[in-house]
């Protein structure tokens, strides 16, 4: 019997083919990693719609029943439409509130070229990408360390 914990990973209408990399990364560290530990990694993402507004309670739900968040953006919080800056401050909250099951939230931003500023309004982030192999590189990295910090709360 495996121990579940969601992985809620959200990306800018631009980086599409990071969401796949994340589905891609999640399965690698399941296979090579989590498994022999008990433990399953299992993805949540937002699909690429273009107005997330009418499911905005199902993503809330779904932040709030995750034990990690990951918000990769590129250019900003992203439009009107798909706009991701509530969800990342609720991971947040989430991840204050002992009583929900998040345990980290990471934020990535994609350096466009080594000229790009981080735009006005975005916090640090936790990590910075150029491309979709570092993206894929970073969500390892955080896996596995999210994985070595469950192995040593249950110690």
């Amino acid at each position: 019997m495996y121990r579940m914990h969601r992985v809620f990973c959200a990306t800018a209408w631009e980086l599409e083919g990071e969401r796949l990399a994340f589905q891609d990364v999640v399965g690698e560290v399941n296979e090579q990693e989590a498994m022999k530990r008990g433990l399953l990694f299992v993805p949540v993402s937002l699909i690429n719609l273009r107005d997330k507004r009418p499911y905005q309670y199902a993503v809330d739900e779904n932040i709030r029943a995750c034990h990690y968040y990951m918000l990769a953006v590129s250019d900003g919080w992203g439009p009107p439409e798909r706009r991701f800056e509530r969800d990342y401050r609720l991971a947040i909250a989430c991840r204050q509130d002992p009583a929900l099951p998040m345990r980290e939230t990471a934020f990535l931003w994609q350096r466009l070229d080594a000229d790009s500023v981080l735009p006005a309004g975005l916090p640090a982030p936790t990590h910075e990408f150029l491309t979709t192999e570092d993206f894929k590189a970073l969500t390892r990295e955080l896996l596995i360390g999210w994985l070595a910090a469950d192995e040593q709360r249950a110690d």
